[in-house]
């Protein structure tokens, strides 16, 4: 455990240098604050910058050989990954506060602030997406290194948004009645309460099956 507390401060430590992007988030912030615009879009920005934070640790980490250093140190491989997903969660975890917060000042200030609820639904959402990322980063990057790791990460989800923006396509052509059923269902799930569990499965799931598979890419690696 006193290894994945030191790997945890170091990563924290290399993420605390990254002033200007915070100085940018607070000036945004302040921006969608006092005009009463929707935070989708702060939330959004937020969540997936911070995902892919923890891909530029594992960059610095793989700097002049420092990784293998990182291996001659009494920390398991299995304890390295850990630690990066407890990192990455931590960060999103702080995000999606920092959202909430946002929000709850643009209820209070009012200004044509949106609704606290809608706030909320889309603060779960984007943090599932960023578990998504994060999970996704983290294999890739140690699989083919975080530069390569990143490009093939954002063609990938280009692809996925493709593949889906053409289904959807296709089925408006040649299936409208299917298409509306399909929206419907969609709808229907991420209505009220039921988003919730929902999107609790689907983190635990992609979290479990890229810790275990990034645990397995690290193993087999040699330095």
């Amino acid at each position: 455990m006193k290894g994945i507390r030191g790997l945890l401060i170091k990563d924290l430590c290399l993420m605390g240098e990254i002033r200007k992007l915070l100085l940018i988030i607070l000036f945004v912030t302040a921006i969608f604050i006092f005009n009463g615009t929707s935070s989708t879009f702060l939330t959004g920005y937020i969540m997936i910058i911070i995902a892919f934070l923890v891909g530029m640790t594992i960059s610095y980490d793989e700097m002049n050989n420092g990784l293998a250093f990182l291996m001659t140190l009494p920390v398991t491989r299995r304890q390295y990954v850990a630690e990066k997903f407890i990192c990455g969660l931590l960060s999103l975890f702080l995000g999606f506060v920092y959202t909430m917060v946002v929000a709850v000042i643009q209820s209070m200030i009012g200004n044509s602030a949106p609704d606290l609820k809608e706030s909320i639904m889309t603060a779960v959402l984007f943090a599932v997406i960023g578990v998504i990322v994060l999970s996704f980063s983290i294999a890739i990057d140690l699989k083919f290194g975080a530069e390569k790791g990143r490009v093939m990460l954002l063609l990938g989800f280009m692809v996925i948004f493709f593949l889906f923006y053409m289904g959807v396509a296709f089925l408006e052509r040649n299936f409208p009645e299917k298409k509306e059923a399909f929206l419907q269902w969609f709808n229907t799930i991420f209505e009220g309460s039921k988003i919730y569990p929902v999107c609790a499965v689907i983190c635990a799931v992609v979290l479990l099956l890229s810790f275990f598979a990034s645990c397995r890419i690290l193993e087999k690696k040699e330095f």
